[in-house]
């Protein structure tokens, strides 16, 4: 009873309209998505993260030179955040993160001073992971930010020091990034803040007419300088000045156009963009590390990359950034700064990762939370997850049995017993088996990693694959001691765990085992199976919300206890999103 990926297109393709083909449409279903690269690119981002976690060293940093016994500190922040964002090698980041820890004052000190942009970058490593920044390393990151702070002449408001200034190490870039570590660890709103946002956007020390930012600012550096100079705004310092505007509330809609406007003037004709906005006298020469933080300022902006004005011709964004990965090679995954062919840089693919997954700063520690659902489609968030809509309160031809989460943990698909599919959020349709007569019914559903496809596993292990769903083996065909009744994913989505109502469980794929409830006496039967981001483990749930963890799970509440209206039928985690 598996229907093939080439099937599974074909039940799609004589589907008129993406409808849920169970009772009523839904009124969330997403639209069919655009033919070109979307966001988040999920397993890129990962490959980009398997390398990235590969440089570092059984120590817990990044050498300075491949193979060295130097830790590179700022590499290391670096990479941090950006396998918490590609939910990779957690324990890998966590080790780097204690490392971090034990040497803040040497890496935060610049021209004999607290260094606004390594203090922002170490907040938003800690918040990433779920450590506390006001106590790390036995000192308080974000007092220490905040003191840095200017309060009297010119710069008033401005993090970090004069010569920190005439140093590039501070400056809009620093205070962009500042602004985003501030709203990860909480402080918004406060007098500091507010003096810190007025220098971002002051005519004499921050936005400039034309809509973009200088380094490090257009006191040192006038807005009318020429990009041939190497001088003027540039797209890097824009970027980050816009993310941190937005993650304080602050991008109001006059700066935000003018941002705008400056990076879609800037791009280069391949749809990327260089340092330097792209001119007839200073052409462009796109570089990943430019193209990957405009996305994650359009991503701020609320634009869409892929869509117009930000498409050329065959390329957007988006594959513009791709073009740079690597795909053969013992640096396979990685990134690599142009001209081509070059070998594998650090800085490229750490900055492409966030941008990847479709982030911008700063964002929260991914799966610390989750979804479970109910039969009549109903609801229940825990932890960061968020609420996109339900069937709760409308009539079914068949009820609701599972739950999977989009990619970017902001929308979610339902899945009823015949294989009927509700779609909320941002989570599209790519087919179903509602209509089909199946030998069983079905009984739980998992995304892939980009979102563009989804399994359903009936209850006597079947696979149906849609979209950019691979088979990787079944139980249907096998007789059980107990029905399936869930599944779940590995993170790169080349295998998948099918789980029992007695909390068996059967890997397919690279699927690993962490354990299971198989053989133990249950007060109520388990219903549905969840990974971790990095799929070194996964969550069980029983029909009462009741919660088991196996592996790396942690556990984060549950309704077990709880007199429910209607059974628990699924669970899914919340990835990670902005924080």
């Amino acid at each position: 009873m598996v229907i093939s990926r080439r099937l599974a297109a074909a039940v799609s393709a004589v589907l008129p309209l993406p409808l849920l083909l169970l009772g009523p449409v839904s009124t969330a279903a997403s639209a069919a998505p655009a033919a070109g690269p979307l966001l988040p690119q999920v397993v890129a981002a990962r490959q980009a993260g398997q390398w990235l976690a590969g440089q570092l060293t059984s120590q817990g940093f990044v050498p300075s030179t491949p193979g060295g016994n130097v830790a590179s500190l700022s590499s290391t922040a670096q990479t941090i955040l950006a396998l918490s964002a590609a939910n990779v090698d957690l324990p890998g980041a966590q080790q780097a993160l204690g490392y971090l820890e034990g040497r803040v004052d040497g890496y935060v000190s610049v021209d004999g001073s607290d260094g606004p942009g390594k203090l922002a970058l170490l907040i938003l490593d800690a918040e990433a992971l779920g450590a506390n920044p006001t106590s790390f390393g036995g000192t308080n990151l974000v007092a220490r930010l905040l003191a840095t702070q200017q309060t009297s002449g010119a710069d008033t408001g401005l993090f970090g020091t004069e010569a920190q200034v005439s140093d590039y190490s501070a400056g809009g870039y620093e205070q962009g990034l500042a602004l985003a570590a501030l709203a990860a660890a909480g402080v918004r709103n406060t007098s500091q803040v507010t003096a810190a946002i007025s220098w971002l956007v002051g005519v004499n020390t921050g936005q400039c007419p034309n809509g973009g930012w200088t380094t490090p600012d257009n006191a040192e550096n006038p807005c009318d300088g020429s990009p041939a100079s190497y001088a003027g705004p540039d797209t890097n310092t824009t970027s980050v000045a816009v993310q941190g505007l937005a993650a304080q509330g602050a991008l109001t809609p006059a700066v935000a156009s003018r941002a705008l406007a400056f990076l879609s003037a800037g791009q280069d004709s391949d749809a990327g963009w260089s340092y330097y906005p792209n001119t007839s006298t200073a052409p462009g020469s796109t570089d990943p590390d430019s193209t990957a933080l405009v996305i994650q300022a359009l991503v701020a902006l609320g634009s869409n990359p892929s869509a117009s004005p930000f498409a050329k011709g065959s390329s957007d964004p988006i594959s513009a950034l791709l073009s740079f990965q690597l795909t053969s090679g013992s640096s396979a995954g990685a990134f690599y700064y142009p001209p081509a062919p070059a070998p594998a840089s650090e800085i490229a693919t750490y900055q492409a990762v966030p941008a990847l997954v479709g982030l911008a700063f700063p964002w929260a520690p991914s799966g610390h939370g989750y979804w479970e659902v109910a039969s009549d489609g109903g609801i229940f968030t825990f932890g960061d997850s968020g609420f996109y809509g339900s069937t709760g309160g409308i009539v079914l031809a068949k009820p609701v049995v599972a739950i999977a989460a989009t990619p970017d943990g902001r929308g979610y698909w339902e899945v009823a017993s015949d294989g009927g599919i509700f779609s909320f959020g941002d989570a599209g349709f790519y087919g179903s088996t509602g209509g089909i007569a199946l030998a069983k019914p079905v009984v739980g559903i998992a995304a892939t990693p980009d979102g563009r496809g989804y399994w359903e596993v009936a209850s006597d292990g079947g696979i149906f694959s849609f979209g950019d769903a691979g088979f990787y083996d079944s139980t249907g065909g096998i007789a059980l001691a107990k029905p399936v009744v869930g599944i779940a994913a590995t993170p790169d989505g080349r295998g998948y765990w099918e789980v029992a109502s007695d909390g068996g469980v059967f890997s397919f794929g690279d699927a690993g085992f962490y354990g299971s409830t198989g053989g133990i006496a249950l007060a109520k039967p388990v219903v549905g199976i969840a990974t971790t981001p990095d799929g070194h483990g996964y969550w069980e749930v029983a029909s009462d919300g009741g919660i088991f963890t196996f592996g790396d799970a942690n556990f984060y509440g549950s309704t077990g206890g709880i007199a429910l209206a209607k059974p628990v039928v699924g669970i899914t985690i919340s990835p990670a999103r902005p924080a």
